[in-house]
């Protein structure tokens, strides 16, 4: 869908500028965001290979294991459905640590693999559970301690002081993930209540 939304507005974008007459501008445009897009797609890969790279030896290391087991009493709170060695609770502590480095890229995979085991061990069908609504929130809410993708953004165009967001993205996302969280818990006590 949002294929069409990228194209419909590239289309009303390029009759515009030929219908006001600026043809050689908007192809000059073009061509110029097209080599800065191509630009900084080179600068951020170093950033993304680095901590893709950091995340995945993190898994390879038992690192991400042994995350998962540090995080046990929020997630034993969280998920209480789930047992301690289950594919689903590895792939949300995965999802989770790639989400405090930032790495929204890196998380994703991690988050379809949790969904997925989610909606296997809870054996459920289209519905989604509360254990999954409640990951679905908690992921897209995101607690990041880093935010290594944006300082990677803001180191490449060129700010000053690219970390200086650190601080308050934590408080930001620290918020939303409790609030978040809290939400999704109250709604799925009052859904059983009913």
């Amino acid at each position: 869908m949002m294929n069409y939304v990228w194209a419909a507005m590239c289309c009303v974008g390029l009759v515009w500028g030929i219908a006001a007459g600026r043809a050689a501008a908007v192809g000059a445009a073009a061509l110029a965001s097209g080599v800065e897009a191509v630009m900084l797609a080179l600068r951020l890969a170093g950033g993304f290979a680095l901590w893709c790279g950091m995340l995945e030896i993190l898994e390879q290391s038992g690192a991400v294991r042994a995350f998962s087991r540090g995080l046990s009493p929020v997630l034993n709170r969280l998920f209480p459905s789930l047992k301690p060695d289950s594919q689903a609770r590895r792939a949300i502590a995965e999802n989770f640590a790639a989400n405090m480095l930032g790495l929204g890229n890196a998380a994703t995979p991690a988050g379809l693999r949790a969904m997925r085991a989610l909606r296997e061990e809870e054996g459920a069908g289209v519905q989604a559970t509360d254990a999954m609504c409640l990951f679905l929130v908690l992921n897209a809410s995101s607690l990041q301690l880093f935010p290594s993708t944006v300082v990677s953004l803001r180191a490449a165009s060129g700010a000053a002081r690219p970390a200086s967001i650190v601080l308050p993205t934590l408080c930001a996302t620290a918020v939303s993930t409790l609030v978040g969280g809290v939400s999704c818990m109250a709604l799925a006590r009052r859904g059983k209540g009913a």
